[in-house]
């Protein structure tokens, strides 16, 4: 249930904590597996198991799980297939396949090898903060967190939200961090950081491993790269690589915030999920008002009571 990044989008309007009314808006996107000749799907799932509901609500959060499917079917595979049937037909009827009807021949060898795939299955975790205004989605890539939200807003067609826009841009402040080697109260630098020349399209720095406060680090800073990516932890609380568009990648939840965890004895594998989730929406309510803040808090016209 741990999440792994953290990409959050703001809430332009408020959201009920009206889980009831959330499941009525999911019904129509609750997930069905692929049909035979269906080469992908998705749709909602109970965050907590088959016999759940689809909106788990709790803290003020509305937690929510998209499944997708997605029938696996090598490149090579259709190729092969395709050259066999092009080559019996110009064969057959003496003549060469034209381009448009080789394309249709590709689309009827897909259609004809799709009930014999193999499906891969994906889940994206994502959930509403009624109280804190924001979405908030567990998503590998922007296109997946895309992905989420493009059907969430099929079942909540009024759902407005949009990236946190910041005063100060978080590449120039993190670049900041690193010449002037402070940072605030509550922030420790990693040891990870992407360094990009402004100047030199695809030119980058990666480094790991590494002592951010060093000479060397410096030197680059000096040469004119600025901050990508910055790794970094949070009040000992929680720890992850920070990116220029708010993204937090690769979280982790430290010992403090696990010890609590410990703590528990849940009786069952829904109960552990419901607590886990409760821990960690808190946190991340704290963590995100105050992520904002680093970068001289959220624009005007990007808050929900903004004109």
């Amino acid at each position: 249930m741990w999440f792994r990044n953290l990409l959050f989008y703001r809430l332009r309007e408020p959201v009920a904590y009206d889980p009831e009314a959330a499941e009525q808006r999911l019904a129509n996107l609750h997930f069905t597996p692929c049909g035979a000749f269906e080469a992908q799907r998705s749709g909602f799932v109970p965050p907590l198991g088959p016999q759940a509901p689809l909106v788990h609500a709790a803290a003020g959060c509305l937690l929510l799980l998209l499944q997708e499917e997605s029938k696996l079917l090598p490149a090579t595979v259709v190729r092969e297939a395709l050259a066999e049937r092009v080559t019996a037909l110009e064969a057959a009827e003496h003549r060469k396949v034209r381009k448009r009807e080789r394309e249709r021949m590709r689309d009827e060898v897909v259609a004809d090898l799709l009930p014999r795939a193999f499906s891969r299955h994906k889940r994206i975790w994502g959930y509403i903060d009624t109280e804190a205004g924001f979405l908030v989605v567990d998503a590998g890539s922007e296109k997946q967190a895309e992905h989420f939200i493009e059907q969430l807003r099929e079942a909540w067609g009024d759902l407005q939200l949009a990236p946190p826009q910041t005063e100060l841009a978080p590449g120039t402040v993190m670049t900041r961090w690193l010449a002037q080697r402070q940072t605030p109260s509550d922030v420790e630098l990693g040891e990870e950081a992407v360094l990009e020349d402004p100047s030199a399209e695809g030119g980058e720095v990666r480094l790991k491993r590494q002592d951010l406060t060093s000479a060397e680090i410096q030197a680059h800073i000096e040469a004119g790269k600025r901050v990508r990516a910055l790794a970094l932890t949070w009040g000992e609380r929680l720890s992850g690589v920070l990116d220029g568009e708010l993204a937090l990648r690769r979280l982790k939840f430290l010992e403090l915030i696990r010890e609590q965890a410990g703590d528990r004895d849940p009786e069952s594998e829904a109960e552990r999920l419901d607590a886990d989730f409760v821990l960690m929406a808190l946190e991340v309510r704290g963590l995100l008002p105050r992520l904002l803040e680093w970068f001289g808090g959220e624009q005007q016209r990007a808050r929900p009571d903004a004109g």
